[in-house]
């Protein structure tokens, strides 16, 4: 798939594919990070349970992180076992703590997710991590306050 193709392929109304795996870590390191069609419907599933209706709700959020290859994966120092490399979480950048607990609490009140994170960074950073499993049970797993370790 082209960059061209990714910048119009709509996942739903708001979100477009380029969106979900774009990366500045994968652009300055030449990193291929285009998702396969399984990973295209799990980031696709993701948009409509969540994103969407976040947006909906919020007007724009900007995604921080959403679908990560193997190799993004590791020079990031994501998890070994990261949902991003199946294309099953995004990270969504939040302007302060205030906005983060508004989506945080969005999130755990309207929408489906298997893990949802209220992450920072001592130095004032905030986002959340979501995630949706597509065929299996969602676990619900909700953690607030986590710092970030990387």
């Amino acid at each position: 798939m082209t960059l061209k193709q990714a910048k119009e392929k709509r996942l739903t109304e708001h979100f477009t594919l380029y969106e979900m795996m774009r990366s500045e870590t994968a652009e300055n390191h030449n990193i291929d990070n285009t998702p396969d069609a399984t990973q295209i419907n799990n980031l696709k599933n993701l948009c409509e349970k969540i994103l969407e209706p976040l947006r909906r709700n919020f007007g724009v959020i900007k995604i921080n992180s959403g679908f990560r290859c193997p190799v993004l994966n590791e020079r990031v120092n994501g998890v070994g076992n990261s949902q991003h490399l199946f294309g099953e979480a995004a990270d969504i950048h939040c302007y302060n703590a205030y906005i983060a607990r508004k989506y945080f609490d969005f999130i755990t009140n309207h929408c489906p997710y298997d893990q949802l994170l209220f992450e920072y960074r001592k130095g004032g950073s905030f986002w959340i991590h979501v995630s949706l499993k597509r065929n299996e049970k969602n676990r619900k797993m909700r953690i607030e306050n986590y710092p970030a370790k990387h």
